[in-house]
């Protein structure tokens, strides 16, 4: 999606301490190669640097999901992570490969499926799914998180979020299971996923996932936008997922 930003209220719900911060700012979407990270999807990854850099494990991490044409791995790189991603689209990856040339980026990304990871039992100490599994029934999920503890070393910890029900986009398409939603989404300009499942998450709906984990975080985020009134999806705009921290153990 290509618009302007005029505002952003981000409401954050901490599971234990039932906290709650507002954050606003102004930005341009289609400007964002400098500020990657500070966009609403993947403002959660600073929390996950932040754990991952008070781990003892050496700094080398995985995406599952890894495409598109503002990858975050680029936040790892340049705090000097050894970085992989993966992603099952081709046209995604071509994104991230024209990122990477033009920020001087080197920011490795293969072709590989989250669920049936192309890396060997134990081979990784960190791996995120970033708005990836939105995309999944909810029995590939389990796969994929299994996939994720697979490939995770000892004490090695995940991060990956969920789509809520308080999403904006919950409801639109055809139920083809509860929760799960045929729908059709422009997710780059010119790159348009018709017909695909997407999946909403009660709060505690996920936390089967991670029965044999140890959840670290997790957070409720709400982010509503106010995009200027002549863009297609314009007016009032509300994001909404449920994002975990997990060790393995």
């Amino acid at each position: 999606m290509t618009c302007r930003v005029s505002a952003v209220l981000a409401k954050s719900f901490s599971f234990k301490h039932q906290s709650t911060h507002v954050v606003r700012r102004t930005s341009k979407v289609t400007e964002m190669k400098p500020f990657i990270l500070s966009h609403p999807l993947v403002r959660p990854l600073y929390g996950f640097l932040r754990e991952c850099n008070e781990s003892p494990l050496e700094k080398e991490i995985l995406d599952c999901g890894a495409g598109g044409n503002y990858p975050p791995l680029a936040l790892f790189r340049e705090q000097g992570y050894r970085v992989v991603g993966i992603d099952s689209t081709l046209e995604q990856i071509q994104l991230a490969r024209e990122f990477c040339r033009e920020t001087n980026l080197n920011v490795p990304i293969m072709l590989g499926d989250i669920r049936n990871i192309p890396f060997r039992d134990e081979s990784m100490n960190f791996v995120y799914s970033v708005n990836t599994v939105c995309h999944l029934s909810k029995k590939d999920t389990a796969t994929a998180v299994q996939e994720i503890r697979r490939v995770l070393k000892n004490e090695g910890l995940c991060f990956v979020n969920f789509v809520s029900v308080d999403d904006c986009w919950f409801g639109r398409g055809k139920e083809v299971s509860p929760g799960e939603f045929l729908q059709e989404e422009e997710w780059y300009s010119g790159i348009t996923k018709e017909g695909h499942i997407c999946s909403y998450y009660e709060d505690t709906e996920p936390d089967a996932y991670f029965e044999a984990f140890e959840v670290i975080r997790k957070e409720k985020r709400i982010t509503e936008l106010v995009i200027e009134k002549n863009h297609p999806e314009g007016g009032g705009w509300q994001m909404a997922d449920i994002c975990y921290t997990a060790k393995k153990v």
